[in-house]
């Protein structure tokens, strides 16, 4: 199938990132290539551990490297996700990189993408080159054509912003709201960003795909799959009522040692991380919820059990002790919840 702006989206969401851009990488690159307006990026950091950044710059399908160097927007001859102004990895520093966010403020050659990372605090708690954090983000965020904010912190506030919170610390679009300012933010949560969320959402800014949100602001086609339910490769170990009871040792569900994938809207089985090796329950870990508004507060201790994020319907700690009939009913409730989403789904498509 041809790649287009209108079946972006949905290709996206049918192959998984990585996939889709092994399978389309040329058809991105010519679409960029016929791209007029080059889009200029400028990539903040505020108050976080800069893991979102590292997490980019390992970024393995396309590479860094390709990345940087080989997919061209239009007749620039500039590279598609090689920000003009990047604190933490930029060549630059000092007063000669702070010139460079100036020359991105100015647009003279193109539109302009802002990337936030990390929370925004009360005044005082983040400085950088003289001027306060939020100065910096309220500035730029007049200049943007498009805001992404990435990891979860800068999407919903994350550890920095969990109690108590001295900082006052929030999120991108939060800050935004408190300041008056209406535009629209592209939340990209996890703990940290997935680089191929990253890549593919600058993709579809570029090449003018529209990427629809849901209510939290996170791309729909990484973010409208429940991790228990649709994408967990342990779901059938719940059926079964098959558990682990320590974290890495054995085969099982990790509902008991405390996983909140049944309450988390994620894709992250499909994606991984570190050119596709792994992620967090795979690795013998619970999911976390890094996805979801409220972390970490609303989902800890990280791993205990928490009864009251279970389906209402069925019990899994009383799955496996012999009722039969009870491991019957957890997998027929599936099929049919199953069956109601894609029927919800083919009604709203026609």
């Amino acid at each position: 199938m041809k790649l287009t702006r209108r079946n972006f989206v949905k290709l996206v969401s049918a192959l998984g990132a990585s996939a889709f851009l092994t399978t389309y990488k040329s058809d991105i690159v010519a679409a960029l290539e016929e791209n007029k307006d080059y889009w200029h990026i400028a990539w903040l950091n505020g108050g976080a551990c800069t893991g979102c950044t590292i997490s980019f710059a390992q970024t393995a399908d396309p590479d860094i490297l390709q990345i940087l160097t080989e997919i061209l927007v239009g007749n620039s001859g500039l590279p598609i996700v090689l920000p003009d102004y990047m604190e933490t990895i930029h060549l630059a520093s000092g007063s000669l990189a702070e010139e460079f966010k100036e020359k991105w403020k100015s647009g003279k050659a193109g539109k302009r993408i802002l990337i936030v990372e990390g929370v925004i605090q009360d005044p005082g708690y983040c400085v950088i080159a003289g001027k306060d954090f939020r100065e910096h983000v309220l500035d730029a965020v007049r200049y943007a054509d498009a805001i992404i904010a990435v990891g979860q912190c800068a999407t919903f506030g994350g550890i920095p912003a969990a109690k108590p919170n001295p900082t006052n610390a929030k999120g991108l679009a939060d800050f935004l709201k408190e300041e008056g300012v209406s535009k629209e933010v592209i939340n990209l949560p996890l703990c940290p960003v997935n680089a191929d969320q990253l890549v593919v959402t600058l993709a579809a800014v570029i090449i003018g795909a529209k990427v629809e949100l849901d209510d939290y602001g996170r791309p729909k086609m990484f973010f409208s799959t429940n991790m228990h339910n649709d994408l967990c490769p342990y779901r059938p170990y719940y059926d079964k009522g098959q558990f682990i009871e320590t974290p890495g040792e054995g085969e099982g569900c990790r509902y008991k040692i405390g996983c909140k994938g049944p309450v988390t809207w994620t894709d992250c089985p499909l994606r991984k991380w570190n050119n596709s090796t792994s992620y967090c329950v795979e690795a013998g870990a619970p999911c976390i919820g890094c996805s979801e508004p409220g972390w970490p507060d609303k989902f800890s201790p990280f791993y205990e059990e928490v009864p009251n994020l279970t389906s209402a319907i069925i019990d899994p700690t009383k799955l496996g002790t012999g009722i039969f009939g009870a491991t019957l009913a957890g997998i027929g409730v599936h099929a049919v919840r199953r069956s109601l989403r894609r029927r919800k789904e083919v009604e709203e498509n026609e």
